[in-house]
């Protein structure tokens, strides 16, 4: 299970981080990863997930892990989107 969610939030963060570096690579179409549709996508996978977890096996471990980092990169996602819109 752990393997699991180390996984899901590595790729997930991998996807986040292409996104916010999209300006700096040849790829700018990658923008779309910091969307807030895709933002919005991963918290409602990893509330799915949290929820599995918790009430299917029980495994608080997992689920805190999952639901602390889509808080954290939710947040980054709005902090980023909220500083950029007032430039």
């Amino acid at each position: 299970m752990a393997a699991f969610v180390d996984g899901w939030t590595l790729s997930w963060s991998v996807l986040l981080g292409l996104g916010y570096l999209a300006d700096l690579t040849p790829w700018p179409r990658l923008r779309v990863l910091r969307s807030p549709g895709a933002t919005r996508s991963m918290l409602v996978l990893s509330i799915a997930l949290v929820l599995g977890f918790t009430l299917g096996g029980g495994d608080s471990r997992s689920s805190a892990v999952m639901a602390a980092w889509a808080i954290v990169f939710s947040s980054v996602n709005w902090l980023y989107h909220y500083f950029t819109s007032i430039e």
